[in-house]
């Protein structure tokens, strides 16, 4: 064979080659664009447009659009798209909503998964993370914070009765109702010294009455049974758990009360602590951001949730507010992949920096206790927890009875209690026949 014929068969089968290589490459798929949607309510979208862009450097067929929806109608468009099978992939929810989403959320299997497990879990986060979100070694979601309450005093006033420090136990407020509140010639209250004694016009009443059972000791209730706790006796005592928080927490919108200092002709209790209409309320960091979209000029001070007893363990009762995936997404991998980067320190040092919202972190938790502005909130997140609420909806309606009933006149705190508690345990139970 000639060399000419040697070149000639080189090039021709160099062609041959050169042809199936860019065939095989042209007939590879391209990489798949693929776009997660996140609906929420407290965060910006801006708040995530770096977080969303520095995920997208490392994933760039990920697509992110968060969406922030009204907190009036946001439960409403979730059950409206889960029933069109059109949910978001990601939402955020609180943790008291987990047990009545959990049919709809796709966990994370810790038992097989290569980045978490069980003890991955327990050194990152604190107990009430824990107890809300691992479900039999599953991973239901990620906590992007954990919120606390707090008692909020107008400093201003503080400063005209020369009260130098805020009260820091329940006694301590006591004292204080006599001095603060202010009535016309009628007796009518026109300044309530704390925001706090009935139930509907209280912003979060479930959780400050949760706390104060909790604080005197009560587990409030027993998950694997389904059975309620607050209507059994404090120990060595013939009072029970709901009956004294009860006795305590409506005494300030009882009109015969020594401590009568708030009704239901108040707005609610945000708005009236940005009014000047109350000296203080309980509340979480949360309320910040609405005061100051009321008041923004109210200079104003926060200090740890008044403790009741003294001989029980420190508790304070949290809010979780959590990522979870919709177990329908057709991309719950590439879902759970964008989780964990949303976990990560560093993106939830940012998160925390940029929201103010008390981290979830375990190793956060000290920055935030040093920070000026959410460093009460942050102080009490290792002495977090919360209950189990099958339904928060039902409960919410049961709690706002037991308290009407009281401030009414009604019943005693006594049968409020054991008849709220009966209600629980009924709507529980039949909750659970129809599953």
């Amino acid at each position: 064979m000639s060399s000419r014929q040697k070149i000639i068969l080189f090039s021709v089968l160099g062609f041959i080659i050169l042809f199936f290589i860019l065939s095989t490459i042209l007939k590879r798929p391209s990489r798949q664009v693929i776009t997660l949607e996140i609906w929420g309510v407290n965060d910006s979208p801006q708040v995530f447009d770096s977080i969303i862009n520095s995920y997208r450097q490392q994933y760039k067929n990920i697509q992110i659009k968060y969406t922030q929806k009204e907190a009036g109608s946001y439960e409403n468009e979730l059950l409206a798209a889960f029933a069109k099978n059109q949910g978001p992939d990601i939402f955020i929810i609180p943790g008291s909503w987990l047990p009545r989403y959990q049919d709809k959320i796709a966990a994370l299997d810790l038992t097989k998964d290569k980045d978490y497990n069980l003890r991955s879990i327990q050194e990152t986060y604190p107990q009430i993370v824990q107890n809300e979100l691992i479900d039999n070694n599953s991973l239901l979601g990620i906590p992007l914070s954990i919120d606390t309450l707090a008692l909020y005093y107008n400093k201003d006033i503080f400063d005209y009765y020369k009260i130098p420090l805020p009260p820091d136990n329940w006694y301590e407020i006591l004292k204080l109702v006599p001095k603060l509140r202010k009535t016309n010639a009628t007796g009518q209250i026109t300044r309530a010294a704390i925001a706090l004694g009935t139930y509907d016009n209280i912003t979060w009443g479930n959780d400050i009455l949760s706390e104060i059972m909790m604080q005197l000791g009560c587990k409030m209730v027993n998950k694997n049974e389904k059975e309620v706790l607050f209507d059994e006796p404090i120990p060595t005592t013939s009072v029970l758990y709901g009956e004294e928080a009860l006795n305590e927490y409506s005494q300030f919108a009882q009109i015969k009360s020594p401590y009568y200092t708030w009704g239901n002709s108040f707005p609610n209790s945000i708005i009236a602590f940005s009014q000047g209409k109350t000296v203080m309320m309980i509340g979480y960091s949360q309320a910040r951001q609405i005061i100051k979209s009321y008041a923004p000029d109210l200079r104003y001070g926060v200090t740890v949730f008044p403790f009741i007893s003294g001989e029980i363990p420190q508790v304070n009762f949290g809010k979780t507010m959590n990522a979870v995936i919709f177990n329908r997404s057709s991309h719950q991998q590439q879902a759970w992949q964008f989780l964990k980067f949303l976990a990560s320190k560093g993106i939830a040092q940012y998160y925390f920096a940029q929201t103010k919202n008390p981290p979830a972190r375990l190793d956060l938790v000290t920055q935030a206790m040093n920070d000026p502005q959410v460093g009460i909130f942050a102080s009490q997140i290792l002495t977090s927890r919360s209950w189990y609420q099958f339904d928060n909806h039902q409960i919410d309606n049961i709690f706002s009875k037991m308290v009407n009933d009281v401030i009414l006149g009604n019943i005693k705190a006594k049968e409020a209690a054991i008849n709220a508690a009966k209600s629980i345990e009924l709507n529980w139970y039949q909750q659970t026949k129809n599953q």
